[in-house]
Formats: C-alpha cells, structure tokens, sequence
C-alpha cells in the first residue's frame, strides 16, 4: 500500500506529454506486439477445450460451446493474459527499471525535479493494465472462434451469430475485471522489483527473474482469492 499510494497521488503527471507518450508507447509494445500471440494462443485453447468436450467426453456441440465460454471468459482468458504478460513484459520492465537504477538515472531524474514515481511507474503500471484488458477480451473471442471451428468447420457463422446465447455480460465483465487486476498486479510488483534493485550490473537479471517468479506466484494466489470469494 505504501508504494501505491505514491503511483495513485502522481495520476496528474498524465497532463503532462512526455508521460503520456510513455503510456503510449507501454500499451503499444505490450498490447499491440502481444496481439497476435493472444490470437493464436486463444484459437487454439478453444479448438483443444471443445475437441476435448466433444470428443473425448460426449458432449454435445451447444454443450461444449458453452463451456468453453464459461471457462474462457471466467478463469482461462485472465490467467493466460497474466501469463503471457509476465514472461514478456513484466521482466522487460523490471529488468529496465534496474539497469536506470544502475546507472544513475534515477537519481539524475530526481536531481532535475522530476517525479521518478510519475514519469517512470505511473505509465508502465496504466499501460500494462490498460492492455491486459484488451489482450483478454480478444483472446476470450479468439477462443470462442476457435471452438467454433472445431465444431463446425470452416462454415463458423451460424455458431458466431449464436455467440449471444453463450456468452452473458457477467461473463465479459469477470473477464475484462480479472485481466485488468493481474495487468496491475503484475506491472506494479516488476516496477517495485526494479525499483528496489540494489545498485549493481548483476542485479539486473536477477531483477528480471524476481519479476517473473513472484508475478507468477502473485497472479494465481488473486486468482484463488477472487475464486473463493465469488
């Protein structure tokens, strides 16, 4: 909570440009560079979880079809989000936010007045979140696409326009919700982890390794959490 509240006090410095183009740029390369990796991953999660269903266990295709939206958009999506997000961007920050502190930037920041919390930490924390919401939505539809492939091949529009009968808005908001809490979750603990590297090059990747490790073990203890409270 004490490193918290620093980030949420600093919400002003979004007026300023530079810090805005740092968002920008967060969500770019996490979003954007993330985007079709979510696709594939979520086109392939539906096709396995309905060939499962379908095949393996005897459900029908309705069945099957809405189970893989209960599980896609309640659990499946947000925790692989969380994943993804963390072997490629929460490591990528904490090992940044290290090597600034390594080299003295942070202090040359601090020396010119400028917020270290506003400029550096405020934008990778929002832009991370920011695009775990949109990386889980699209990877929750890609799932949905993918298991209406495997149920009925190429001709995927009747099984699409049926999607409304599967899918509920309680869905879309647990999904978009959890995504967006591992998205902070994960961006706050690497910038936290970064932050407190000591100030020698061999931190650096041991930054980036503390970052993955305990992004891990935080987002499936939230998700417990938000399963025994729901």
């Amino acid at each position: 909570m004490r490193f918290l509240l620093p980030v949420i006090s600093s919400l002003f410095e979004l007026r300023r440009p530079p810090v805005r183009r740092v968002l920008l740029k967060q969500i770019y390369f996490t979003g954007n560079e993330a985007a079709w990796i979510m696709l594939l991953l979520g086109f392939a999660l539906g096709g396995i979880v309905v060939s499962q269903l379908h095949d393996q266990y005897g459900q029908s295709r309705e069945a099957a079809m809405r189970l893989l939206a209960a599980l896609s958009f309640r659990e499946l999506t947000p925790l692989m989000v969380g994943l993804v997000l963390i072997a490629r961007s929460s490591s990528a920050v904490a090992s940044e936010l290290a090597s600034m502190r390594v080299h003295g930037e942070l202090r040359s920041l601090m020396r010119y007045g400028i917020d270290p919390v506003g400029y550096l930490v405020l934008p990778r924390v929002l832009g991370m979140t920011v695009a775990a919401t949109l990386l889980g939505f699209m990877l929750a539809l890609s799932a949905q696409l993918g298991g209406a492939f495997f149920v009925t091949g190429v001709d995927v529009t009747y099984q699409l326009f049926q999607m409304d009968r599967f899918v509920t808005p309680a869905m879309v908001g647990i999904c978009l919700g959890k995504s967006a809490l591992f998205g902070f979750a994960a961006s706050t603990l690497a910038c936290v982890v970064g932050l407190r590297a000591k100030s020698y090059v061999t931190e650096i990747p041991k930054a980036s390794s503390r970052a993955v490790v305990r992004g891990l073990v935080l987002v499936f203890l939230l998700d417990l959490i938000w399963a025994v409270m729901s």
